[in-house]
Formats: structure tokens, sequence, C-alpha cells
């Protein structure tokens, strides 16, 4: 009795076909997986920025309103007049006033006039002092920042600090001196000094201290 050779070929034919089937499906069903996997998990990234909707529960029940912010307490100077009064009062040359004469109206402190009235009455600004420069008539000029300082100073000595602490940082000091060396070489050493606020609102009372 002999070997058949083409039944063995049959059947080693059979097993790579088998085995070639067996490798393909195992395949299929790893890309399956795969892409079930994918699928899972991008549902499950979609879902985390899913607003979920409220229980009918939760619907009854409204969320406490956020506590308002702190306003803040404003600062700085007030704010400005909105008229400026018109002058009744006669006026009067800058070289006839007085420390403590009280000014209807102030345009600046380089006007040629003012009107005055009594500090009772409302009133923008004051003359809260005039006087003379110690400096004799040949002197040099000393420049424009040095005699600032000086009747700064001179100026302050004569203010009611009481008066200040109504106002605060409202207070404003105008100079007036002769500011070129032209005015100084003239020999005048005549300075005043007015007192008002940066608001201009009408005061009543006296800045000048006693």
């Amino acid at each position: 009795m002999s070997n058949s050779r083409p039944h063995s070929t049959s059947s080693d034919g059979l097993s790579r076909r088998g085995w070639i089937v067996f490798v393909a499906t195992t395949v299929v069903v790893l890309i399956a997986l795969t892409g079930a996997a994918a699928i899972a998990l991008g549902a499950s990234t979609d879902s985390a920025h899913t607003t979920t909707a409220p229980a009918q529960g939760d619907q009854l029940r409204t969320p406490p309103a956020a506590p308002a912010a702190p306003t803040a307490t404003p600062r700085g100077l007030p704010a400005r007049a909105d008229t400026t009064p018109a002058a009744t009062a006669p006026s009067r040359p800058i070289g006839s006033l007085t420390s403590g004469d009280c000014l209807q109206t102030y345009p600046s402190q380089s006007a040629d006039s003012y009107p005055v009235v009594d500090c009772a009455s409302p009133h923008l600004a004051q003359v809260l002092w005039t006087g003379e420069l110690p400096q004799p008539p040949g002197a040099a000029f000393p420049g424009t920042d040095a005699l600032q300082t000086q009747i700064g100073d001179l100026c302050q000595q004569h203010l009611d600090w009481d008066w200040v602490a109504v106002w605060n940082e409202d207070v404003q000091i105008d100079e007036r001196y002769p500011d070129s060396a032209t005015a100084w070489a003239s020999g005048g050493r005549t300075y005043y000094c007015f007192v008002y606020t940066y608001s201009r609102h009408e005061l009543t009372g006296s800045a000048l201290a006693r």
C-alpha cells in the first residue's frame, strides 16, 4: 500500500487557507473594537462639555443672586460750578486792593481790577495777603521759580487752616509779583496772594488767619 502525495498537498493547502481566514477575521475584529472604543471616548469627551439640564425639582429653585459690587467712593476735586456769577459790585484797580478783600468774581491773578464785596456775601476769591518783597530795587532778578517759592511761603503764613480744612484739596492759591527781568528791573516789589477754590463755587466768610 503506497502513500498518496496529492492527498497530502491538498491537506496542506486547506490549512494555509484556514490560517489566512483566521488572521483576516482577527484583524477585522480588532479594527471594529478600536473604532468602537474611539466612538465611546469621543462621546465621553463631548459629554464633559455639555451642560446638563436641571432636574424638574431643581428648576423650581431660583439660585441666589450674586452680591452687588461695592460702589467706589468718589475722590479728588469736586465738579466745577456750571456758571460763573456776574459782577454787580463796583471794581477796584489792583493797586487799591488790601489784604482780606473779598472778590465777587475772579477771572485770574493778572486782571487789572476786581469787584470787591463784603466777605459775608458770596464771592469767588479773596486777597489773602499783599506786601512788599524784601529785595532792594537794584537786586538781580532771582527767577520765577525762586520768587514763587518765596511768595508761596509768605502767602501760607496768612491762611486760616480751619477754613482750608473745609475745602481740603479744592483750595488754590495764586501769586502775583514782578515775574520778568523787565518788571523786576523797574523796581516794583509788590506781591499779591489770592485764594479761591478749583471748583469755583461761591464762598462766604474769610480765609484770612486772625
